[in-house]
């Protein structure tokens, strides 16, 4: 069919053949102060601790942020805890990302790490402090939580 006009408007004559369109699922605001901990990892064989805050708003993880001085992890480190953000803004299980982060396996096997035994790769290192400190997991695992100064806001 030629068009030979100029169009200004248009209409769906079958329904049935609508497009559906994926709605964005509705973010959980973010307030301005959120109580959160950082947790202190040190993975085997790196020279560099990493530092793990996650920041909860009414009792469930909303943001995580990750920090190192290693300059090799701090883009995938980006990456996952953007990605893990995002995931906890808009819902509050988010059991399935922690499922999936604790299968990652690193392919120099990972390292052994006190109190939690093997770690498979960080990223399920990560996965089990979210885990932890969501508290679905059933055996206590020490983990190192970095002290705040006495005149941190939170304190």
């Amino acid at each position: 069919m030629k068009i030979e006009k100029k169009i200004v408007s248009y209409a769906v004559k079958d329904e049935s053949k609508k497009i559906e369109t994926a709605s964005r699922p509705q973010l959980i605001e973010r307030g301005d102060i959120l109580n959160g901990k950082t947790y202190k990892i040190r993975p085997g064989g790196s020279d560099h601790a990493l530092y793990i805050t996650i920041n909860d708003r009414n009792g469930a993880p909303y943001e995580i942020f990750a920090n190192s001085k290693c300059p090799a992890s701090m883009a995938w480190l980006m990456t996952v805890t953007r990605l893990l953000s995002a995931v906890m803004r808009v819902s509050d299980d988010i059991q399935f990302a922690i499922d999936e982060l604790k299968n990652v396996q690193d392919p120099q096997g990972g390292y052994f790490y006190k109190g939690l035994g093997h770690m498979p790769s960080v990223q399920a290192h990560i996965g089990h402090i979210l885990e932890r400190h969501i508290g679905t997991k059933k055996e206590v695992a020490p983990i190192v939580v970095a002290k705040q100064s006495p005149n941190h806001p939170n304190n």
